[in-house]
């Protein structure tokens, strides 16, 4: 499977219950002595494949950030280097093929030889970072290194979101690939292992930070939404740079009392002092190498803020839609109909066929041809609209993208509804898998929502040919080589 990711790093944290870990020298457990941080941010996570020096350079920019203002964030970290990037081995300051597990401070030493020798934990064939025991372990040792009164987890590196095509179930984030599975990919930890740890650990996080690729799937929110406050994602294909790690300590720093206003300060810092402009929000986050003209393109992309606790609301609209798509699918006039207008929907990543929710739902109601049916369709997506908004603390939304003839790429809403999307293109055969459909029914999402009831019966096939309608991002295919887009646009 390819990975069409590119994430570069920072999440957040998750407690568990105390326990011991053997550390040390510079790697040592706190004595009990220091008073509780404010904030401790916990990164978990893998370089993987392409992003170990972004990941480096992150923590190198975090180094000069924390310790600054009242120590109200401290922030561990446990990473393994990819020991398949022979070529840029006397690149890293980090070691290939090797873990590192300390808390970084202002006197963390990232010189090369420091750096292997006080925080190398592991070598990285010996550390299954997709274990729901390595995650938790990794948790205790933070929560006794830097004891805090909320916890945020990270997970680094590329994300994949609710991917059927992975041996796992709900396979997110963090494939490391220093532990390939059955298809040749990195092992990444699976949603259901994540919210497994968490559930077992008996503590509600203030947040999960998913940097990484298209992790603003419905699917994966739900997921773990019982045991975190707040949720970071985007449902694009992600590039990020430091900005983002050093960014979120600092607007933490900023308004340490208040988490919404820190993640607010958190989007500002993201675009840019004094800014206003979204669409030149980091220009790193937006780009990719387009192979036929040998240039960086921008393309889109978007990065929210969610509260847990309000995806309930949207979830219980999704509902209703599928219902309503069972129930209007059968007879030929709107099963046409409902055909040609989800072939028109906004999809994040077209090799996934993750759409955007509202965009979807828009579309179908505009569709329907029953006046009846048409109303009870647009009272479902003016309500989902509302839960949507109702859950958002923020969004960064970039409309880059344009068709042959000049016009944006956006959804009916002019941008990516808020920038939250769920699985609902039918990428080639995929569902007809019976583990695939059988693990996204066992999610926690499709418990709550049968959404899969409307997979069952949805004959709609999104083409990975570049010629099909289909909105979409494009992007990172195994050749980073962006799909050309056609006369596709909003009338």
């Amino acid at each position: 499977m390819k990975k069409l990711l590119n994430i570069v790093l920072v999440a957040t944290a998750v407690a568990l219950a105390m326990g011991v870990v053997s550390c040390k020298k510079d790697n040592t457990e706190d004595p009990g002595n220091t008073p509780k941080a404010k904030y401790t941010i916990m990164l978990y996570g893998c370089g993987g494949g392409d992003i170990d020096m972004q990941l480096e350079d992150a923590l190198e920019g975090l180094v000069k950030g924390l310790g600054i203002e009242k120590n109200q964030v401290r922030y561990t970290v446990m990473y393994s280097m990819s020991a398949v990037n022979k070529d840029f081995k006397d690149t890293y300051r980090g070691e290939l093929g090797k873990t590192y597990r300390y808390e970084l401070s202002k006197d963390t030493d990232l010189t090369q030889a420091g750096y292997r020798r006080k925080y190398f934990y592991k070598n990285a064939s010996e550390v299954e970072l997709y274990k729901a025991s390595t995650l938790a372990d990794f948790i205790q040792w933070s929560m006794k290194t830097a004891p805090a009164e909320n916890y945020i987890i990270e997970f680094v590196n590329h994300g994949g979101g609710f991917d059927l095509e992975t041996e796992v179930f709900t396979k997110g984030i963090a494939y490391d690939d220093n532990h390939k599975d059955a298809q040749g990919d990195g092992k990444g930890i699976a949603l259901c292992t994540i919210a497994e740890v968490l559930k077992n650990a008996g503590i509600h996080l203030k947040a999960i930070y998913w940097n990484g690729c298209m992790m603003g799937q419905l699917e994966v929110l739900t997921e773990v939404a019982p045991y975190c406050d707040y949720q970071f994602s985007s449902s694009h294909v992600a590039y990020t740079d430091n900005n983002h790690v050093v960014s979120f300590v600092n607007a933490i720093n900023a308004e340490p009392d208040d988490f919404e206003k820190a993640a607010l300060a958190h989007k500002q810092l993201m675009i840019g002092k004094g800014e206003t402009d979204e669409s030149s929000f980091l220009y790193s986050y937006l780009h990719s190498y387009n192979q036929k003209t040998k240039k960086e393109e921008k393309v889109n992309g978007d990065f929210g803020c969610w509260r847990s606790a309000k995806l309930s609301a949207i979830n219980e609209q999704v509902k209703k839609l599928g219902a309503f798509l069972v129930k209007v699918y059968k007879p030929e006039s709107e099963k046409s109909n409902v055909d040609n207008a989800t072939s028109w929907v906004y999809l994040y990543e077209m090799s996934y066929g993750y759409a955007d929710v509202l965009d979807y739902a828009q579309k179908v109601a505009d569709a329907i041809s029953d006046q009846a049916l048409k109303a009870e369709a647009q009272t479902i997506a003016a309500d989902l609209k509302k839960a949507i908004a109702d859950a958002n603390v923020y969004r960064i939304n970039c409309v880059n993208i344009q068709s042959a003839d000049k016009k944006p790429v956006t959804t009916k809403e002019g941008g990516f509804s808020l920038g939250i999307s769920l699985y609902a293109g039918k990428v080639s055969d995929d569902w007809q898998y019976a583990s695939s459909s059988a693990n996204y029914k066992a999610s926690a999402f499709d418990k709550a929502v049968g959404w899969s009831k409307w997979m069952d019966i949805n004959e709609f096939r999104v083409s990975s040919d570049q010629d099909h309608p289909n909105l979409t991002n494009p992007g990172n295919d195994t050749s980073w080589e962006l799909f050309w887009l056609n006369d596709h646009h909003e009338d």
